[in-house]
């Protein structure tokens, strides 16, 4: 996927990785409702904190 553009890796402790704008748009090309889904039953679902603390978890994983 890096080498297609579709991801981004920061290495700092461990690896971050981030979806592009492509390929963001490759996945909703893929599945449109996808991003839709993931907020309605995940993130919509969490406050600010407790996406920090997720966050802050899955960085020491």
């Amino acid at each position: 996927m890096g080498k297609r553009q579709l991801v981004t890796r920061e290495r700092a402790g461990g690896v971050t990785v981030t979806l592009t704008d492509t390929g963001r748009q490759a996945i909703t090309t893929v599945h449109p409702g996808l991003d839709a889904a993931v907020r309605r039953h995940f993130t919509d679902k969490l406050s600010a904190q407790e996406i920090e603390t997720r966050s802050s978890v899955l960085r020491r994983l």
